[in-house]
């Protein structure tokens, strides 16, 4: 049976970042969405387009791309996978099951 697609929500973009700025590294409570091409030209809402920025780095930023602004993406946002919140939740695991939870 086939996992339903994660919805594209903050909630879900926050998890799939660890509550980390994507710029800074930075892990904060008030951790804001930043949209990678602003949506004032022509960004859409997008796992590809959206992710966690602290408020910092998210000001500094500000209506500029990264390249733009002379910052760079700590890793390369995409559509996260019931696997990728399954290795966030269950850590490090016994080599001998990693081929069992699909973690290769």
């Amino acid at each position: 049976m086939p996992y339903k697609r994660i919805d594209l929500s903050r909630k879900n973009i926050l998890k799939r970042d660890n509550h980390r700025c994507q710029y800074c590294g930075k892990k904060s409570l008030d951790i804001t969405l930043d949209h990678i091409i602003p949506k004032s030209r022509g960004g859409m809402d997008t796992w590809d387009n959206l992710v966690a920025a602290c408020v910092r780095c998210n000001n500094r930023k500000g209506n500029r791309t990264p390249d733009e602004a002379g910052m760079k993406l700590l890793s390369k946002p995409r559509r996260p996978n019931h696997i990728m919140f399954l290795k966030q939740y269950i850590g490090r695991t016994e080599d001998s099951w990693r081929q069992f939870l699909f973690m290769d």
